[in-house]
């Protein structure tokens, strides 16, 4: 008898946060004949003291395995020690730790065949706990170049250990794919994507406007996505400065300082908002922002926010980011502050055709080609 496949993936996103390629994919993974047990990332002891709503994480972890679907399941686990990202021994008493908690949460699940689906490198240390029948490793970012609390050479030995035990590994831009060649001939490019269907009601529904955006002026230069360190703050202060008539809108969790427009009028900082309502924003945006610093992160960034306001079908103005400018014929760049204020004016001049129907279907269309269906699809004829 064949037993039940249970794939549990570690991520560094929380289920109910940004939705990011872990969420899509593990939805997918459970639509396609798998149980999926689905890690948060934990709370260190730390946590809280720093960030006050990291409480509701212990809560979560309190209550046990979380029921999403009849084959997808929340797991919050345990809090773990800081500064696992910079010694190898605390990072191994951490998964222990997490360990202990999936094999809990597997006992309610039942007998299966177990595979690992990993998003972060320090899950090697995952794997002398759990007997894994399949290891894969999806490298969606440089996870060495993050700023914090990394050693980056011991994360950059952690990756290369995981991907050298793993069956398959995937990565979302050529730049982590050039970097990593050689750690396991079994390594594939799995660009990210996004679900067509959802954001391009944009074009085609009349979505009910949301309240908090609905008294900003017009015109609205907006950006959806996570707001640290690696986007370029200064950049779009600056463009506020000199462009007081447009309305800067910027909807996302903040995890850096913003002090630099308590006086800029134009520039609002919503919050981060469901995924669900994210296309009712970007109904309002009249150009859709990718503003990325320019730095070893973010050379190998594949962003998902591209896919999803090309799916919209709404302009978009990038900084040079190797895996949008690939994309220039349709997406305008800009790489400093002068050049991103006069791509506005230029993209938002009357005479400009932007917004014609032909410019709308061409963005739609690469869009439409880059759904994360036709990702997971690809993925599947890897793993299985």
């Amino acid at each position: 008898m064949v037993k039940n496949k249970v794939m549990i993936t570690t991520s560094a996103g929380e289920w109910e946060g940004v939705q990011h390629r872990p969420h899509h994919f593990m939805k997918r993974a459970a639509q396609s004949g798998r149980t999926v047990l689905y890690v948060e990332p934990p709370v260190t002891l730390l946590g809280p003291l720093k960030n006050k709503a990291l409480w509701s994480n212990w809560k979560r972890w309190g209550k046990g395995i979380k029921k999403v679907t009849e084959s997808l399941y929340i797991l919050s686990p345990p809090p773990i020690l800081p500064f696992g990202n910079k010694n190898r021994q605390i990072n191994k008493l951490n998964q222990l730790l997490i360990a202990q908690s999936i094999k809990s949460a597997l006992k309610k699940l039942g007998e299966a065949e177990l595979e690992l689906y990993a998003f972060l490198p320090n899950s090697v240390d995952l794997l002398e706990h759990i007997p894994f029948k399949k290891i894969f490793y999806d490298c969606v970012d440089d996870h060495a170049s993050f700023t914090g609390l990394i050693d980056k050479n011991l994360v950059a030995e952690m990756e290369k250990e995981l991907m050298q035990r793993s069956a398959v590994c995937f990565a979302t831009a050529k730049q982590l794919l050039d970097d990593r060649k050689g750690w396991n001939p079994n390594f594939h490019l799995i660009p990210n994507g996004a679900e067509f269907e959802h954001f391009s009601r944009v074009q085609s529904d009349t979505l009910l406007i949301p309240h908090d955006i609905s008294h900003i002026t017009q015109p609205i230069i907006g950006f959806i996505g996570g707001i640290s360190d690696w986007i370029n703050l200064d950049m779009i202060a600056e463009a506020a400065k000199n462009l007081e008539h447009f309305s800067f809108v910027m909807i996302g969790p903040v995890d850096t300082g913003i002090e630099k427009f308590k006086h800029l009028k134009n520039v609002h900082f919503l919050g981060a908002k469901a995924y669900k309502d994210l296309p009712n924003y970007i109904q309002s945006f009249d150009i859709c922002l990718i503003p990325f610093r320019i730095n070893k992160l973010t050379m190998s960034v594949n962003p998902i926010k591209m896919y999803e306001y090309l799916s919209a079908g709404k302009p978009i103005i990038s900084t040079p980011l190797p895996e949008v400018t690939q994309y220039r014929q349709i997406i305008e760049i800009a790489d400093t502050p002068e050049e991103f204020i006069q791509t506005i004016l230029k993209v938002m001049d009357s005479s400009s055709d932007s917004n014609s129907p032909e410019k709308i279907a061409s963005r739609q269309s690469i869009g439409k080609e880059n759904s994360w269906d036709a990702r997971w699809e690809k993925v599947l004829t890897y793993i299985n």
